[in-house]
């Protein structure tokens, strides 16, 4: 049996777990055990300055109340101790800065009720760094007609690398992205936090075992927005380094996507650009 059929035999146990809420605590042992026999090999990484980013916090799950924010630090990742559920690309007690690029993919992936207050803040960069990035790139599209751009573009440069490898262990590589890749696009039970594992798993791997450590932020398509936009998870160190808060807008959830009514709506409550030792200047 050559290699790339024992990786996939390796892997097949594995995709029982991929299926919405088949993940729960108990499982999560064999799991770990289970993952000590599947390396990851390695993933696509380069260069890449980012600009700007949003975010948005729904108030009363940071403050305990649907009140205004004015401390900045609110608006950030959690520390890692407050930190009790495994997300997308984080495990328990494991603090990651989760972004989007558009407010409408941040409103689907927090998903706030009608009656939230919430804080969008946009981020831009102030120094001159480029992220070492990885992207999330075998899935780029859910219907076969609307692509994600960004999966797209990693997809055609992962084609070029690919060149350099013998075809054994491009048939490999292809195995372990594209299982990588169903795990971060796996759709799972919002009131399970275990059924995010798999992909908190390998974005803890991706973190800090590949390039020894070095790669600082994941591009992943957004599951809510059917992989046809994009997400950023960042170490927090290198967001605090690297970027400060430019805006923020603050509203009050009226509208939210249903069967009769198309999209997001809310009405605006506050706006700020001035922020002095961080607080925000709110007009």
């Amino acid at each position: 049996m050559e290699g790339h059929e024992i990786l996939k035999q390796t892997l097949f146990p594995l995709r029982h777990f991929l299926t919405k809420n088949s993940i729960n605590e108990a499982n999560i042992e064999w799991i770990k055990e289970y993952f000590k026999n599947v390396t990851l090999l390695t993933s696509l990484a380069y260069k890449q300055k980012i600009s700007t980013f949003r975010r948005v916090t729904i108030n009363s799950k940071v403050v305990g109340d649907n009140v205004r924010i004015s401390d900045v630090k609110y608006l950030k990742q959690p520390p890692k101790e407050l930190v009790k559920r495994y997300g997308r690309a984080n495990n328990i007690q494991e603090s990651v800065l989760y972004a989007t690029f558009d407010p409408i993919t941040a409103l689907s992936e927090m998903r706030p009720n009608i009656g939230d207050l919430i804080t969008v803040s946009t981020w831009k960069l102030k120094t001159d760094y480029d992220l070492t990035i990885t992207p999330i790139f075998k899935n780029s599209t859910k219907d076969g007609i609307i692509h994600n751009e960004v999966s797209m573009r990693a997809s055609i440069e992962y084609n070029k690398v690919l060149k350099q490898y013998d075809e054994q262990l491009r048939k490999q590589l292809d195995i372990i992205l594209q299982f990588v890749a169903d795990c971060f696009n796996k759709e799972v039970e919002d009131t399970n936090h275990y059924d995010y594992y798999l992909s908190s798993h390998y974005a803890n791997r991706i973190f800090w075992e590949l390039q020894n450590g070095e790669i600082e932020a994941i591009l992943y398509p957004s599951v809510r927005q059917s992989l046809t936009l994009t997400n950023i998870a960042m170490k927090p160190d290198i967001f605090e380094n690297n970027y400060e808060i430019e805006k923020v807008e603050e509203g009050i959830v009226t509208q939210i996507p249903s069967k009769t009514s198309s999209g997001w709506l809310m009405n605006g409550t506050g706006y700020s650009k001035e922020f002095l030792d961080g607080q925000i200047q709110w007009k």
